[in-house]
């Protein structure tokens, strides 16, 4: 049996802690360097690259929509990306939350 490699498992528990988080916000949106700081808060070392290749990632599947302020990208959750958040749709390569 092959086991994961730790940066794929951190980069699926990364994407599942931005889409949770950005659930949780007023607005439903949150500025990257805030989702860098949660991710590390809730024990997924992040840094700044990380982060914005996990939004590029997210991005790209539909599941947040990213737009800029001040040069700071904005990431804001779709109606897929709170499903995936919150388990009730699954996606390859987001871990699924716990019940």
């Amino acid at each position: 049996m092959r086991g994961w490699p730790i940066e794929e498992v951190a980069s699926e528990w990364r994407r599942l802690k931005v889409l949770t988080y950005l659930s949780s916000v007023p607005g439903y949106e949150a500025a990257a360097s805030i989702l860098r700081l949660h991710c590390v808060r809730v024990g997924v070392p992040t840094n700044i690259d990380q982060l914005l290749a996990t939004l590029t990632w997210l991005e790209e599947l539909g599941l947040v929509t990213i737009r800029r302020y001040q040069d700071e990208p904005i990431a804001k959750i779709t109606a897929l990306g709170r499903d995936v958040g919150d388990g009730t749709r699954t996606m390859p390569g987001v871990t699924r939350p716990d019940p």
